[in-house]
């Protein structure tokens, strides 16, 4: 016959046995899974579950990488002062030597790097154009400014037109020199904010463009765009008027930044 204390404990009546309440202990144990005892399997009263042993489970490694890092910054700075240190001398002293040293560094920062072979050397070894850096794609997106805005393509109003008139004498504007009925193109894109009606001095259309800016483009002896119309840069606009003989037709072209007439030779590529 079995007698159960106050502890949990379950005793025979001759005391010669003592046994555990597994249930009981469980219970009144604050912290049930904190320890296992190993020793002939017996259970700890505390717990039934063994934590795991973290005896000798130091990661190696531990530490490694955080040494290897600091030595490799070390030789970096190491080496790059030695470099900093030697082109200085070379720009310092004039001899044989660093004169042909001083040519490959000179040459080095000054020529333009060959981005197409570089292009053609990655296709050819990698089977694919590296698409995914900017400068080596094929497709000619606007480029984009630091400020996030669009910088739009900008041609000239007429190919291959001569300058006849400059800013300095005109102060509004310049003219051109192009075949007779010859074609204009819009300079930017914008939208068509004016036309005038056909006089003796010929028909004027008015392009408003981003950032303020405006062109205009007198002594058309047509327009092909009405007010409103979207137009792209080097999209027709109208034509010059018909000369006589082999004289060449006048085209008035005037560039407004912010209502103020600025010279267009310094925005508009005109040779």
């Amino acid at each position: 016959m079995r007698k159960k204390d106050s502890s949990g404990y379950e005793h025979l009546l001759d005391d010669d046995t003592v046994e555990l309440d597994p249930e009981l202990v469980w219970k009144t144990n604050p912290n049930p899974w904190e320890s296992w005892r190993d020793d002939k399997g017996a259970m700890d009263t505390r717990s039934f579950v063994k934590p795991p042993d973290l005896t000798n489970k130091k990661d190696p490694d531990f530490g490694k990488n955080k040494h290897s890092f600091g030595k490799e910054l070390r030789w970096k700075l190491v080496i790059a002062i030695i470099l900093f240190g030697a082109v200085w001398a070379m720009f310092h002293y004039e001899s044989e030597f660093t004169l042909k040293g001083q040519a490959i560094v000179k040459k080095a920062l000054t020529d333009e790097i060959d981005f197409a072979a570089a292009a053609d050397w990655y296709k050819g070894r990698f089977a694919g154009a590296p698409s995914f850096i900017p400068i080596f794609k094929d497709s000619n997106e606007s480029a984009i400014g630091a400020d996030g805005t669009v910088k739009l393509p900008i041609v000239a109003p007429i190919e291959d037109g001569a300058l006849v008139r400059t800013f300095a004498e005109l102060l509004n504007g310049i003219e051109l020199a192009g075949p007779s009925e010859g074609q204009v193109v819009a300079a930017e894109t914008g939208r068509v904010l004016l036309l005038t009606d056909k006089d003796e001095k010929g028909t004027t259309v008015v392009i408003q463009h981003a950032n303020q800016r405006v062109t205009i483009y007198g002594l058309l002896g047509k327009a092909e765009v009405n007010v409103n119309d979207w137009v792209e840069a080097g999209d027709p606009v109208g034509s010059l008027l018909k000369s006589e003989g082999t004289q060449p037709s006048l085209l008035y072209f005037a560039v407004k930044q912010n209502d103020r007439y600025i010279d267009p030779l310094g925005v508009i590529p005109i040779d």
